[in-house]
């Protein structure tokens, strides 16, 4: 086969095969902790920055610590107040409750004939 200047041997890029120069590539791991072959300065590295992590972590919740304290108590307090609304809320039900009961007792015509107009104007309203 005689090459000129114009032909160039085929490189792996333009053959559709695998070649040689197609080989994936495999990470170095000599230098994770457990491989035999790591340094020493490998595993120093590796333990400060999980030092230096762990400090991070602990100043942040160290620093948000009184902010979720007064969270749980605005909390806490919110609900002692929804809980003496409620109660507020139900005793004024009750109120209203025994009224309309002790109305009805001594006027029972007055509100039978009040019940039957209500009736059909919300009859005439629905329609």
């Amino acid at each position: 086969m005689n090459m000129n200047e114009t032909d160039h041997p085929a490189s792996a890029s333009d053959v559709p095969w695998v070649t040689s120069d197609h080989r994936m590539r495999v990470p170095d791991t000599s230098l994770l902790p457990g491989s035999e072959k790591a340094g020493p300065a490998a595993v120093g590295l590796l333990k400060n920055a999980a030092r230096g992590a762990h400090d991070t972590i602990d100043r942040f919740a160290d620093s948000a610590e009184p902010d979720v304290q007064r969270l749980g108590e605005s909390v806490a307090a919110a609900g002692e107040t929804l809980h003496a609304k409620s109660d507020q809320l139900r005793e004024t039900r009750d109120e209203w409750v025994e009224g309309v009961r002790t109305t009805v007792r001594s006027n029972p015509l007055v509100s039978v004939a009040a019940a039957l107009a209500l009736g059909a104007a919300l009859a005439r309203i629905a329609r």
